[in-house]
């Protein structure tokens, strides 16, 4: 399937990021990583400018298709008991991201010894972890430009190393941020009736919040709204003349995630109007939801199964978090591939857990399944007319 020298310099190179974690904007050491392994393999590279994130470009002419690599790592204390786990304490990656990278790495040294009948751009991503995401800034640098098509891997612990899972359309929701300020002249707990009560008003919202947006939205549509923060008051004795809420809105729906910051701050003010509060509303839409395209995905699909065998390739979910891979399928049509990444006997673990483990198990089928399915995208774009 792989090359076992090419294989093993996946291994390490994944091993050596996961001992050096960079956060989002930060990944100077992990950039510096790459392109040493790609330069011994002969790809070609830019290194973006300041250091962090770099694109490869491989293959002869013809029809361009794009591969997508993260990068950072996260604030959490690793407690794996890995032999590579992470020497910086409070860094760790916990969502697989340096096994996205090591396999990208794997995968345009592949190809770059081949005789392709187009090109492929390797896009290795800062800051997926950012809100809202390192991906705009490579697109407004032109990484998709001229691309027909563009693929990701994910991890995906619920599944074993060498499995993969796939779906078109909506395969991750969007992430929204909302921060609501309530105030009043605030007032005695003995005479509520004398002064609007902000916590009163907070109550409401977070209670009444999902049932007036289920009677807004269409059920069928996949949503989380979550109250992550509220902060006011300080006495027992005392309405606040303050109270500040924050949280997010999470919707699989590209519709829906463009009309959603005017509807959510239309329910905001039909809940808390009639307690005479003040509103002021902060909606930051952020991420939007990564569709995956009918064709592109059903090209993966038949790659990963001739890679993995068909009972390895399953139908998958979609999934109330967000990837920021949605800023190039916005533009181009993609696929997200999720790849198992459990080991046999290792407890499961989710992604951003302090245990969390990408087996390296994973790794090689990795490499096969993304060399696979870009062979065949850029076939497929060199067939039509």
């Amino acid at each position: 399937m792989i090359d076992p020298r090419l294989l093993a310099e996946v291994v390490d190179l994944q091993q050596r990021i996961h001992r050096e974690p960079e956060l989002g904007y930060e990944e100077v050491a992990t950039t510096l990583m790459v392109a040493e392994v790609l330069e011994r393999w002969g790809v070609p590279h830019r290194v973006r400018d300041g250091g962090v994130g770099l694109v490869a470009e491989i293959g002869g002419t013809g029809p361009v298709v794009g591969y997508r690599a993260d990068l950072d790592a996260l604030p959490i204390d690793e407690q794996t008991g890995l032999a590579h786990a992470s020497t910086r304490p409070g860094l760790m990656h916990a969502c697989g991201h340096d096994a996205h990278t090591a396999i990208a790495a794997g995968v345009a040294a592949t190809l770059a010894s081949e005789d392709l009948a187009g090109r492929v751009r390797f896009i290795f991503q800062p800051a997926e972890e950012v809100f809202p995401g390192g991906a705009g800034d490579l697109v407004e640098e032109g990484v998709t430009e001229g691309l027909v098509a563009i693929v990701a891997l994910h991890a995906d612990p619920s599944l074993p190393a060498g499995e993969a899972g796939i779906k078109s359309g909506p395969i991750t929701s969007s992430s929204d941020r909302f921060t609501i300020v309530l105030s009043g002249p605030g007032g005695h707990t003995a005479r509520p009736h004398e002064t609007p009560d902000t916590l009163l008003a907070a109550g409401k919202l977070i209670s009444e919040m999902e049932a007036i947006l289920s009677r807004r939205l269409d059920p069928r549509l996949p949503r989380a709204v979550a109250f992550g923060a509220v902060h006011g008051g300080e006495a027992a004795n005392v309405i606040p003349a303050s109270v500040r809420l924050e949280g997010t809105v999470r919707i699989a729906d590209a519709y829906a995630w463009d009309a959603m910051g005017p509807l959510f701050a239309e329910v905001v003010e039909d809940i808390v109007a009639p307690l005479g509060v003040q509103i002021h509303l902060t909606y930051e839409q952020g991420i939007a939801p990564v569709v995956n395209d009918e064709a592109v995905t059903a090209t993966v699909a038949s790659a990963a199964r001739a890679v993995l065998g068909a009972a390895s390739v399953h139908p998958t979910y979609t999934s109330m978090g967000a990837e920021d891979f949605s800023e190039f399928t916005r533009l181009v049509p993609g696929t997200l591939l999720r790849l198992g990444s459990a080991g046999a006997g290792r407890p499961f673990a989710p992604l951003h857990s302090s245990r969390f483990v990408f087996d390296e198990a994973g790794l090689g089928p990795g490499v096969a399944v993304a060399a696979e399915s870009l062979r065949r995208l850029i076939a497929q774009a060199s067939s039509k007319p």
